[in-house]
């Protein structure tokens, strides 16, 4: 079994391009399926979910705010999207985790002042989510994100 740091290293390297975490929403991959989106309201705010599933079987979903920006994302399938560019100028603080923590470890996080990222998984499963605490909408719920 690779570790999760293998993977993160090996998912940089691979194509795409979309919005990074506290970005833009930017463009997908050529192999992202049609994108889905969905507004959803949190009582006092609203959001926009927009769900993408790579050709490899990756689900990747953005949570975009009222003003346009990513404030949070998450990942689910059996290979890693390119994290680099899903995390943006987050993604950094995670490689640093990872190397931090050796080898042998399946699950990393990073809980920063700024953005939070959790990152688990295996060859062939690997999920993840990560968000920017200052931009969560009012009544928003990280542990309810897929």
């Amino acid at each position: 079994m690779k570790s999760l740091l293998a993977a993160v290293a090996a998912a940089v390297f691979s194509g795409g391009s979309w919005a990074g975490l506290g970005a833009a929403p930017g463009h997908w991959p050529a192999q992202a399926a049609a994108a889905r989106s969905a507004t959803v309201s949190t009582g006092s705010s609203s959001f926009t979910v927009v769900q993408h599933q790579l050709d490899s079987g990756t689900l990747v979903q953005e949570f975009v705010d009222g003003s346009g920006m990513v404030f949070a994302v998450s990942w689910s399938g059996p290979f890693l999207p390119d994290l680099k560019e899903l995390l943006g100028v987050h993604f950094d603080a995670m490689a640093a985790q990872g190397r931090n923590q050796g080898a042998q470890h399946s699950r990393l996080a990073v809980q920063g002042s700024d953005a939070v990222i959790v990152s688990t998984g295996h060859m062939g499963g690997f999920e993840g989510r990560a968000w920017l605490p200052s931009r969560l909408p009012p009544g928003f719920d990280v542990r309810a994100m897929p």
